[in-house]
């Protein structure tokens, strides 16, 4: 009698990346060195790019897809390569591997850093080029909504992003979203995906939540840094809008003047709020430079009853977990119309 198969042989996991080989537009290497003029025009180069492509972007992957990938066969490893897309370190790391074990003589390797807009060389054989320096990168793109979202603390903002971000995806699957948190609160999306059936889990996340927050206001040292803390998020928005469809952009509970550099890379705004008297602020900070989406008073029991729809304006709720969180239809439909 034969052995049974493994059980990776019989039931093989199903694709969920795929890799696919295209070129960026990247500054040249002479633009590593410093500028004698300011007024000098970059040069640019087209660079060989391995992209990645995640194909159930509502589904996270697992170690398991790196049983059946392997580089495309188009890959020249006579040139540079870039690795392009959002995916986890782990599968960066294996590729990068991949590709040194294939070829000790690939000039460089870079990965793209989506927040600065730039390549970061991670390998390099090449003289003149080293570990750790950056490539800028053209990419040429109409720049997408960004929809900053903003209210008093205690009003359920980040749970109501993460589901905005979930339901723009289920709604739009042909459409990429992205949800970027410019605050120091310590929470991001893997607080949501972690789950919480697991014994322990929950407790551990808040743990987690807690040791990667730096409340910088409340140090009179560390609140030096609020203005290029928002400049430097204001920048990398303005990049992200050139790699997504839908950017979404929590900016935490404070409408702090600081925070307008942040606003004016937007484009549009919603306002959460569990206090009524709260909005006003946030109307002052981003309504002479954007667009008001939708303003949602915030309440603790399920409900969904719209005031008025322009701008629309409703209370809905509760905004405590993401098992409860359902953004409501109408919020869908107006950005649909962005």
């Amino acid at each position: 009698m034969n052995s049974p198969m493994p059980l990776y042989q019989q039931t093989p996991p199903s694709p969920s990346v795929e890799l696919e080989v295209t070129h960026l537009k990247l500054s040249s290497p002479a633009e590593l060195a410093p500028k004698e003029s300011s007024t000098t025009p970059p040069a640019w180069t087209i660079c060989q790019t391995l992209d990645i492509k995640l194909t159930k972007p509502q589904t996270l992957i697992t170690p398991s897809v790196l049983e059946c990938l392997s580089l495309p066969a188009e890959l020249d490893f006579a040139q540079s390569i870039v690795l392009f897309g959002q995916a986890p370190i782990w599968l960066y790391s294996h590729l990068i591997s991949q590709c040194l074990e294939t070829s000790a003589h690939i000039p460089w390797i870079g990965t793209y850093d989506a927040r600065g807009q730039q390549v970061v060389i991670v390998a390099s054989a090449t003289e003149g080029i080293a570990v750790g320096d950056t490539f800028s990168v053209f990419l040429n793109r109409e720049p997408c909504s960004a929809i900053l979202i903003g209210g008093p603390p205690d009003s359920g903002k980040s749970v109501f992003s993460n589901a905005l971000r979930l339901a723009l995806r289920q709604r739009f699957p042909h459409k990429t979203t992205y949800l970027h948190r410019a605050s120091w609160d310590g929470e991001g999306n893997w607080a949501y995906e972690a789950g919480d059936s697991d014994t322990g889990k929950p407790e551990l996340i808040k743990r987690l939540i807690t040791l990667n927050e730096f409340r910088i206001h409340e140090d009179p040292e560390t609140a030096k840094l609020i203005p290029g803390y928002f400049q430097y998020h204001a920048r990398t928005v303005e990049n992200l809008r050139q790699l997504t469809d839908y950017l979404i952009i929590d900016v935490g509970g404070l409408p702090q003047v600081e925070k307008q550099p942040l606003v004016e890379k937007c484009t549009h705004y919603i306002v959460i709020s569990r206090l009524a008297d709260a909005v006003e602020a946030w109307h002052q900070l981003c309504g002479h430079t954007l667009s008001p989406l939708a303003i949602i008073h915030s309440v603790l029991r399920s409900q969904q009853d719209i005031i008025q729809t322009d701008p629309l304006e409703m209370v809905a709720g509760p905004w405590v977990t993401p098992q409860n969180a359902i953004i409501p239809p109408a919020l869908l439909q107006h950005i649909d119309t962005l």
